[in-house]
């Protein structure tokens, strides 16, 4: 990083970041080419968790090549200037690597699913139908690095 300065290592904002984190944007690669998809997520013990319908594009790169970027961000603001050229923007976020997988077996599942919406509810533990859950795919991405930035406040 550039700018020493305005990284963020320490483990406990990074985590805080994530926890507070919309939405998470997954890079993949595939014959060379990027392709990167925002998604819903929940974070828990070093670990994004995802769900996807089983078929499409995002499930296909997985399949070959789980190598996985993963980009959230939080407090973002644009503060305008004069001259125009001094706009800038106000944020902190968070860039990392890791591994994808599958998680198959329905309880698994379930609780995958429970820590995705946790994340967005608050509420631990929720009911599923069986049939949404069968038809759904869920992708653990296991962190291997990550760092974060803010912006000069």
């Amino acid at each position: 990083m550039r700018r020493h300065e305005q990284e963020i290592t320490d483990k406990e904002k990074l985590e805080g970041i994530l926890k507070r984190a919309l939405v998470c944007r997954i890079g993949l690669c595939e014959d060379n080419v990027p392709y990167v998809v925002p998604v819903c997520f929940g974070y828990r013990d070093g670990c994004i968790y995802i769900h996807s319908s089983k078929p499409g594009r995002k499930m296909e790169i997985i399949g070959r090549n789980n190598k996985v970027c993963f980009e959230v961000d939080v407090d973002v603001e644009a503060v305008p200037a004069k001259p125009a050229c001094r706009w800038t923007v106000k944020y902190k976020s968070v860039i990392g690597f890791g591994r994808a997988s599958i998680i198959h077996g329905q309880q698994a599942k379930i609780d995958a699913f429970n820590i995705i919406m946790e994340h967005y509810s608050g509420t631990p533990s929720h009911d599923f139908e069986t049939r949404p859950l069968d038809l759904a795919a869920i992708v653990k991405i296991e962190i291997e690095s990550m760092t974060g930035k803010t912006s000069k406040q």
